[in-house]
């Protein structure tokens, strides 16, 4: 007969059975409640493992041969002009294509406004005698995703086509394009999109089959859900397709043979057209590759799949690690546990992948979630059930350690993280203009005195508008917003702080010049653009959390670059694109900074309170467009007009010593109007 102690000890035994299995059943099941209810945050992490799978895990596959991409590229631009082009231009392409039997030509365009009646009509006959143009239409929507509107070309040559095709994007929180809708329902019409038009003219079927959850075509069932979005199997990175140049093709220069019965996508791979998406391989791939790709995901029959066999799956693999790792935990010490969980989550991995390049998307994060939260709860389990006795012994030892410093590192063991990820950040550098002829008449306590009241007026404005301010060097400073919290608007709050500061510094000159004092101004430069932001240097050591990359370099480089147009601030065009609609530019130039061949258009930032006019903006880009056209003396003329009113206007007093130079020196064949710095 067991003893009185026996049988305490196999009543807390079973109770602790019971209690394991209700943890263990309680944690898989909170799991797949999860999983049903589709959390955001984490089907943010699934979305991510979704594109490791393509960039890191799986890597290119051949695309299909079948597919082609005509590129409204760089060297087109150079030979054609600047983009949108006339549609003469198009007219010899279409010839040319039709004449090698390409079987189809899609355009990632459309034309809804009417160029001239010769020059519509010659384009519309073009399209129509080639009879395999395929256009592209946009639409509008309202926030039920209802269709309110869309762009498309002139009916005239929208008529002519041989049919139309929506280009919209539809990409997810994030930015990425994972999903594509084939079929967009505008009023009692569906309408194909352009990669689906690809495809139905690869397969010679020009009629489909809408179902609840799949589209057929041709004997092809593609898997979409309830509002046919297809997931995208990217093929690989940008340029997977092969790619011609659209004045090649226009002046004749491409053998006929690579374009015969070819699927053609025509589009902008030019960066400056900005027709860029963001996709698991790149986050600046055109537009136009990923029509090709749903395209060729089609005609290839290379579909990803997520739908009830997958979910099977997702559930069956929750339960599974769940369970299974939490007996584990708890029959097991922790440090043999985590590698046996490491082992199964790894293993589990490899099955995703492997079902992966089968086609069907299940679940990374959800069961690894389950494995992590059994880790947790059983290992927590056995630590209160288990192991007092060594709880008692570690906390004699606690007093050694502070107390603080082991929950910080409990709490985030990445803390001390070295690396970064990717930001859309606007990035400002200033530097105060003559400081250093100002510090030579000043004792070393003086200048210190009054960079620091500068300084503290600056950041307080900094701070007004949630910027950061990365460091100070000397008298300048490197400030960013976008980062590390993500900020939509941080181009527009970089802007207004940069106006913010001027008028703060406006406001301490008053306040020098009574005192006596000699006041001062400052210049800047701003981008916006992708940077590498993080944790950068040495653990141990020194670390420092700053922001790096080519979009931090050309803020730098524009700051500098401010002084030789004798203007206070100078913006990029990515900076300009996304503030136009808020402040006052003035376009000044397009030039290559040291160390760069990709021309940047520079605008100056305009102060409300300045006194140009919008009518004296206007003038100089009337000028500047003479000047591009070559028409030197009428640009000129213009800007000694502006110089009358504008005395102390540098940019018009260069543009006049550069105009009076190309009148006595013709510019080289290829000039392009583009400005080469040659300092920093």
């Amino acid at each position: 007969m067991a003893s009185p102690s026996e049988l305490t000890t196999q009543f807390l035994n079973r109770r602790s059975a019971i209690v394991s299995i209700l943890l263990a059943l309680i944690t898989s099941f909170t799991v797949v409640a999860l999983y049903y209810n589709q959390n955001p945050f984490i089907e943010a992490f699934e979305a991510k493992s979704y594109d490791l799978r393509f960039k890191n895990i799986r890597g290119a596959i051949p695309p299909n041969k079948q597919i082609a991409i005509i590129a409204i590229d760089d060297k087109s631009i150079a030979e054609l002009g600047r983009f949108p082009w006339s549609r003469r231009h198009y007219i010899p392409l279409i010839e040319n294509l039709s004449a090698a039997g390409a079987k189809a030509v899609l355009f990632d365009a459309f034309f809804p406004e009417s160029e001239n009646e010769a020059t519509d009509q010659a384009f519309s006959k073009a399209i129509s005698q080639a009879g395999n143009i395929i256009l592209a239409t946009v639409f509008d929507f309202n926030r039920q995703f209802q269709v309110v509107g869309t762009t498309r070309s002139l009916p005239t040559i929208e008529k002519s086509a041989m049919g139309i095709g929506h280009i919209n994007f539809f990409p997810d929180e994030d930015g990425i394009n994972r999903r594509s809708m084939l079929l967009i329902k505008e009023k009692d019409q569906l309408m194909p999109s352009l990669g689906l038009m690809g495809a139905m003219v690869a397969l010679n079927d020009m009629t489909l089959t809408p179902k609840p959850f799949s589209i057929e075509l041709a004997g092809h069932s593609i898997p979409v859900d309830a509002s046919y979005t297809m997931w995208i199997n990217y093929t690989g990175p940008t340029g997977s397709y092969p790619q011609y140049s659209f004045s090649d093709i226009a002046a004749g220069r491409i053998d006929p043979a690579l374009l015969k019965d070819k699927i053609l996508f025509l589009g902008a791979t030019a960066l400056g057209i900005y027709d860029m998406r963001v996709t698991p391989f790149h986050s600046n791939t055109p537009g136009v590759e990923i029509h090709a790709t749903i395209a060729d995901n089609i005609i290839s029959g290379r579909f990803i799949r997520q739908a009830g066999f997958e979910a099977l799956i997702d559930i069956s693999f929750i339960l599974l690690l769940g369970l299974l790792t939490f007996y584990l935990t708890a029959r097991l010490k922790l440090y043999s546990a985590i590698p046996v969980t490491f082992i199964l989550s790894t293993g589990y991995i490899w099955l995703t992948y492997q079902l992966f390049t089968e086609g069907h998307w299940v679940s990374m994060i959800y069961p690894l979630i389950a494995a992590v939260a059994s880790l947790l709860v059983g290992g927590s389990f056995r630590y209160l059930i288990l192991e007092r006795r060594a709880r008692e012994m570690r906390s004699m030892f606690s007093s050694y350690l502070s107390p603080k410093l082991v929950s910080r590192l409990e709490r985030d063991p990445d803390a001390a993280r070295i690396g970064g990820d990717s930001k859309e950040i606007s990035i400002i550098f200033t530097d105060i203009k003559g400081f250093t002829s100002f510090t030579e008449s000043r004792t070393p306590l003086e200048v210190v005195g009054r960079l620091n009241e500068y300084l503290a007026a600056m950041v307080q404005v900094i701070t007004n508008y949630d910027g950061t301010v990365d460091k100070f060097i000397g008298d300048g400073i490197m400030i960013y917003w976008g980062a590390p919290l993500a900020q939509p608007d941080h181009a527009k709050r970089a802007v207004g702080a940069l106006l913010g500061m001027k008028q703060a510094l406006n406001e301490l000159c008053r306040k020098w010049e009574k005192s006596g004092e000699e006041p001062f101004s400052f210049r800047g430069g701003i981008n916006s653009g992708e940077v590498i932001a993080g944790n950068i240097g040495s653990r141990g050591k020194k670390l420092e959390y700053t922001v790096i990359g080519d979009t931090v370099n050309l803020a730098a480089r524009l700051e500098s670059t401010a002084k030789y147009y004798g203007v206070d601030f100078l913006v990029s065009d990515n900076t300009y694109q996304l503030t136009c609609d808020k402040f006052i530019y003035r376009e000044l130039d397009q030039i290559r900074v040291i160390g760069k061949q990709i021309p940047v258009t520079i605008y100056e930032l305009i102060d409300p309170l300045s006194e140009i006019t919008e009518e004296e903006i206007r003038q100089f880009q009337r000028a500047l467009q003479l000047y591009r056209a070559q028409k030197w003396l009428a640009a000129r003329m213009l800007f000694l007009s502006l110089r009358e009113m504008l005395p102390d206007d540098k940019p018009c007093q260069i543009y006049i010593k550069r105009c009076d130079f190309f009148i006595d020196n013709s510019p080289p064949p290829e000039w392009d109007g583009v400005y080469d710095r040659e300092s920093k």
